[in-house]
């Protein structure tokens, strides 16, 4: 929680130093801190109220009556909830971070994915196209994000690679899923909504240690403690970026979203409205008045 609040309040540094530099669009830095810590701001709140268990869902008038520090957690969780909807909910964020991710390639090779483009045009484009990506393909692949690059950020300085290369990475990731889904992709929310996670992520990491480092060079008391707050936050996103680059190439979207059309179209109402307790079969099971098979037992235990 310590790391977390520290890459927050990095973030939201960094963006509005780069706001107040006035020379810049900075609407889609703006997105990313504003979601990213809305998000992690409102989980952090939650965490507070679990660890401070029954006290943290008192109001503070109360835990003062009972003699307790009136410290007000559970106004804070009401409070915080807003965040995620106010100016710009989550959802709303993220389709846009995903459109300006794709924007530079939906400017290049948009005719080419696009079903309505008659085929003499998508071929007319082609040339464009090829010359574009021959050039700025290979780039997501070479570079050197190894040692002994970024040794001026110390013990952080293998954080800084590590996001040189995985910010190519995920440019590849990006064009990859392009490529493959072409026009659909816009309609595949959950797999643009993972590139946006890891690119926040990828944002936040970045603001971390950036802050850190400077804070280091400054040679006070408080660089230390931010070398090591940086450290575990880079730490335990990078198993995060992780685990959503996998889920990118192996996931289970489209059974999700089936199940969900169902449930939309009614399917599954009966069911949910009345309850598993309710249903006939499942009573009389209980009381045994259905005899089952061995395998038919091993079935309706699991």
């Amino acid at each position: 929680m310590a790391a977390t609040t520290f890459a927050m309040e990095a973030l939201s540094d960094l963006a509005s130093a780069m706001a107040d530099m006035g020379d810049r669009d900075i609407r889609l830095e703006a997105a990313v801190a504003k979601m990213w810590n809305s998000e992690e701001g409102r989980k952090i709140v939650d965490r507070t109220l679990q660890i401070r268990g029954g006290r943290g869902y008192e109001t503070p008038e109360s835990l003062e009556a009972r003699g307790e520090p009136p410290i007000p957690v559970e106004r804070m969780l009401r409070d915080s909830r807003i965040n995620l909807i106010f100016e710009g909910s989550s959802e709303i964020l993220r389709l846009f971070i995903a459109r300006e991710a794709l924007d530079r390639h939906l400017a290049v090779a948009g005719a080419l994915v696009d079903p309505k483009v008659p085929p003499k045009k998508k071929l007319a484009t082609l040339p464009r196209v090829v010359l574009f990506y021959a050039g700025w393909y290979p780039t997501r692949w070479v570079g050197w994000g190894r040692w002994p690059r970024y040794q001026a950020f110390g013990q952080l300085a293998r954080h800084v690679r590590w996001l040189e290369r995985t910010t190519r990475r995920l440019s590849r990731a990006i064009f990859h899923l392009m490529v493959g889904k072409g026009a659909s992709l816009e309609e595949r929310q959950a797999l643009l909504f993972r590139c946006v996670d890891i690119g926040a992520d990828l944002f936040a990491i970045t603001a971390a240690v950036t802050r850190a480092a400077a804070l280091q060079r400054t040679g006070l008391p408080e660089g230390t403690a931010a070398v090591e707050l940086a450290d575990a936050f880079a730490r335990q996103t990078r198993r995060r970026v992780q685990d959503r680059f996998r889920a990118i190439r192996s996931n289970d979207d489209s059974a999700r979203y089936s199940t969900a059309r169902r449930l939309l179209d009614g399917e599954f109402r009966d069911l949910l409205e009345s309850g598993l307790a309710d249903n006939e079969a499942l009573r009389d099971l209980s009381e045994g008045t259905i005899r089952l098979s061995p395998d038919d037992s091993r079935i309706a235990a699991e």
